[in-house]
């Protein structure tokens, strides 16, 4: 055994890297969608064990994944409460075996919208576990021994840039946030103890991109209605360039900007109208518009929506490309409000945000205001209507960096190519096309290859079936553990 792992230094260690984690850091959002894991460290006469569970490879969240126990807080429980009770559940955990030490700091999930917060746990008393047959494939005690041989050590490509740690564990890969918590655990406790090597100095011989083949499903509808809906697999996908050439196109037969934003906006309100089981009348929508022609169209929907009996506010991410949308919001008494640098976190959206902020002209990563609007949305547990694209994914390039998490995208026209790779579904939710009334003529002339009928033959709003592409799982650099307040934006 390591002497690093020795109890005499281990636990020391870990203590006094705990006390200065802040009251503010290990503080999830009061009104962000909240979970607790316990990361139980097992005392053993070969050195300390965390018990991990393997997920059941059918569950809609994290399927087979390596997980510590934990799960959503109940109403009025305290995130210790949480844990221990979790655990309880998961594998059979006598809590009276367990002395708490105290709490890490709290981690982002985007693809799930969770915040997290680790509870590290000393199991004293170690006894049987019985895993939940609904929930666990197995529970695993891994020696932190484990975590320390070379031969184990992988790395995670960042969506981004860089790459992070992941361990190779006989048949199991321990990656994603699981990987990051224990990967701070021991850069704490251990020092030392990768001898000052980073994930990317591994070759690519130890690369793994387990994303790719993470156990997926077929999404949900989240729209009401019997809405038509096709594979998404047949319907082209195109390029940013190919939107902007078939935008031109009609720029120049008198098809302007402002009939296509009415149209995008008139289909947003209808998914809005949808998401809320019909009932529009004294609901509450924050609409997010940015600079762009996405920003347009999400002014419109806020016309719309105002029109309805529906509370709307709009915040605007950005100068309106159109400027007199906003003069005519003022004027039917729609409060209008340009984002602020720093949010009050305190100031809740809507019961539904629509996030018209970036469209296909945008490339990733989010920046400046769209950055900050993306982390105000973190703080708040409501659902999400994107259009176009999610902020943050790039209409080529697919996700490179933070993105806001939609529940549904209403994508316009045909979806583009940053819709195809399996890792972008957990970030645009069930997903939708929109009929912008462009024929296939207009869309071949632009480049793109249009065959077969098209896909609007049975209905204007039609959804895309992604098969069993969809899932919740995110490269490693979308978990955001906070290292600031969690209160700010």
């Amino acid at each position: 055994m390591s002497g690093a792992l020795d109890a005499a230094t281990f636990w020391p260690r870990l203590q006094r890297a705990l006390e200065q984690v802040s009251a503010e850091q290990r503080t999830p959002p009061p009104e962000a969608r909240v979970g607790a894991v316990l990361v139980l460290i097992e005392v053993a006469e070969d050195g300390p064990r965390v018990v991990l569970t393997r997920r059941r490879r059918d569950l809609r969240s994290h399927p087979g994944q390596l997980s510590f126990p934990g799960g959503r807080l109940d109403p009025g429980e305290t995130v210790e409460e949480a844990a221990l009770r979790e655990a309880e559940e998961e594998i059979g955990l006598r809590r009276e075996t367990v002395e708490m030490v105290g709490a890490g700091p709290t981690f982002y999930i985007p693809p799930s919208r969770f915040w997290v917060v680790p509870l590290l746990g000393r199991w004293r008393e170690p006894h049987e576990l019985t895993e939940n047959p609904w929930e666990v494939d197995e529970v695993l005690h891994v020696p932190l021994s484990h975590l320390l041989d070379r031969d184990r050590w992988r790395r995670t490509p960042l969506s981004l840039r860089g790459s992070t740690w992941a361990w190779q564990l006989d048949d199991d890969l321990l990656w994603g946030a699981t990987a990051a918590v224990l990967g701070l655990l021991l850069d704490t406790a251990v020092e030392g103890w990768s001898d000052g090597l980073r994930p990317e100095d591994l070759g690519e011989e130890r690369e793994v991109r387990p994303w790719e083949s993470a156990p997926a499903w077929e999404r949900r509808p989240r729209l009401s209605g019997d809405l038509p809906a096709i594979a998404q697999e047949v319907v082209p996908h195109v390029t940013a360039a190919e939107v902007k050439a078939v935008r031109a196109w009609l720029d120049d037969r008198g098809v302007s900007p402002l009939v296509r934003a009415e149209q995008a906006g008139r289909a947003l309100v209808d998914a809005v109208r949808r998401l809320l089981d019909g009932a529009l009348a004294g609901r509450s929508v924050t609409i997010l518009a940015g600079p762009s022609s996405n920003g347009a169209g999400g002014l419109v929907a806020a016309r719309i929506l105002a029109g309805s009996d529906v509370e709307v506010e709009v915040r605007t991410v950005g100068e309106p490309r159109h400027p007199g949308q906003v003069d005519v919001l003022r004027e039917a008494g729609v409060r209008v409000e340009l984002l602020p640098d720093e949010p009050d976190a305190g100031t809740p959206p809507g019961e539904l945000v629509v996030d018209a902020v970036l469209g296909v002209g945008a490339e990733p990563p989010l920046r400046a205001l769209p950055e900050t609007a993306a982390a105000w949305l973190r703080r708040h547990d409501v659902p999400i209507v994107a259009l176009e694209l999610p902020s943050g994914i790039g209409a080529d390039e697919g996700l490179r960096g933070a993105s806001i998490t939609a529940d549904v995208t209403v994508a316009l026209g045909l979806p583009t190519v940053g819709m195809q790779p399996r890792i972008v579904h957990a970030y645009l939710g069930d997903l939708y096309l929109a009929d912008l009334g462009i024929p296939a003529a207009v869309w071949r002339a632009a480049g793109v290859e249009v065959r077969g009928r098209s896909p609007f033959g049975a209905g204007s709003l039609v959804r895309l079936i992604t098969g069993d592409r969809a899932g919740d799982a995110g490269t490693p650099d979308q978990v955001d553990v906070a290292t600031e307040p969690a209160s700010g934006a």
